[in-house]
């Protein structure tokens, strides 16, 4: 009789488990589907990066914000006045406002999951040129070893050998060699070195004043192998290649 409600326990435990299990998969596979609507990097030629030397006596003409509740583009800002222009410095590091953050896919039993994430640490500068977005630029340089995720596990396998390879690259970058307004905002076009590797990418952004300050916001996805990074399966799940990539940058002025 023992034997019998053993086994019985056993058989309805399998069978929640694989009720519950597939009901959180579900859940959030339907919960994020970025993957299906957020937009895909172009991939582009390696570009060379030009910088304007810098001056000791150039100076900055600030510019009038807008209001908050319609915020300005920065050739939005642009006076028509000869006398404006000059070089703003705004730096890009973590706080209240800021985030970088990355969603992965897997898929198992035909079904698709979510892995949710992002990188703790990153620093770098937005530069405004004579308030044209045609002559700014943005350099940014991430910690990937400040890489965390929703499960301490898959943070520790994302940081090892297979993936990222924190220990042999610690870093990333992007380097852009080109900011063009578009219907929609702007198209940043620049050089994104991970794991060794170094792509030329364009994708979509939002730029736009904010008091003293400049937000910056864009939402794409990137295939992981172009930088050969991490493996095409883990254990009885497909590693799906495509990773969507959001960032959120209030770039404060310096």
């Amino acid at each position: 009789m023992n034997k019998i409600k053993v086994l019985i326990a056993f058989v309805l435990g399998g069978v929640m488990g694989l009720a519950v299990g597939g009901f959180v998969g579900h859940a959030i596979a339907n919960n994020d589907d970025r993957i299906n609507t957020a937009p895909g990097v172009a991939v582009v030629e390696v570009q060379e990066v030009k910088r304007p030397p810098k001056s000791d006596t150039d100076t900055t003409i600030p510019v009038e914000a807008s209001p908050a509740e319609t915020p300005a583009k920065i050739d939005d800002a642009a006076v028509p006045d000869e006398t404006q222009g000059g070089t703003e410095e705004y730096a890009i590091t973590p706080n209240n406002d800021s985030e970088l953050m990355w969603v992965g896919y897997k898929t198992v039993l035909g079904q698709k999951i979510s892995m949710e994430g992002g990188f703790a640490n990153f620093t770098g500068a937005l530069t405004v040129v004579n308030n044209s977005a045609d002559e700014s630029y943005v350099d940014i340089t991430v910690d990937i070893s400040s890489l965390f995720s929703v499960n301490s596990i898959l943070t520790g396998v994302l940081k090892g050998d297979e993936f990222f390879d924190v220990k042999k690259y610690p870093e990333a970058k992007f380097v852009s060699t080109k900011v063009e307004p578009s219907a929609d905002g702007y198209t940043i076009t620049g050089n994104f070195t991970m794991h060794g590797i170094t792509q030329g990418i364009q994708f979509p952004a939002t730029i736009e004043r904010r008091g003293d300050d400049v937000y910056v916001e864009a939402e794409f996805k990137i295939n992981r192998k172009q930088w050969d990074v991490g493996y095409d399966s883990f254990k009885d799940a497909l590693v799906l290649e495509e990773v969507v990539v959001s960032l959120k940058v209030l770039a404060e002025a310096v």
